[in-house]
């Protein structure tokens, strides 16, 4: 039933409440998920060279693909982000693992992007 309230008119007008299964507007953190892939891509995409230096010295082209994971990663996070409407603590977590990883698996190349994804994750976290 919902519920009424009377007018300065003096009329009686249903009270106009936003339900729960409105979409909550999350632009900080698409604005953040956005600034977190630019940089994370970007940094890792620099590491291509030292990579390519190392692999073909004997790296057996690990660091190479390390890097591909970690832009993969990257990408992954981004997209969890249009994903927090339908469940939020589980995508909210899941871009607070793939920033863990991506800080952990990348190296030096990798902890400005992972960084931005957790905090981002936290964000996302703590806005219901």
């Amino acid at each position: 039933m919902s519920k009424r309230i009377k007018g300065a008119d003096g009329q009686t007008y249903k009270m106009v409440s936003p339900s729960d299964s409105e979409a909550r507007k999350r632009t900080i953190e698409i604005v953040l998920s956005v600034v977190s892939m630019i940089v994370s891509v970007i940094s890792l995409a620099s590491g291509f060279g030292a990579a390519a230096f190392v692999d073909a010295v004997g790296g057996g082209g690990i660091y190479t693909g390390k890097l591909v994971l970690g832009i993969l990663l990257s990408v992954l996070a981004f997209s969890f982000v249009f994903f927090l409407n339908k469940k939020h603590t589980l995508f909210s977590w899941a871009i607070i693992v793939v920033g863990i990883i991506l800080l952990l698996l990348c190296g030096d190349f990798g902890i400005a992007g992972g960084i931005m994804f957790i905090i981002t994750g936290i964000i996302a976290l703590i806005r219901k």
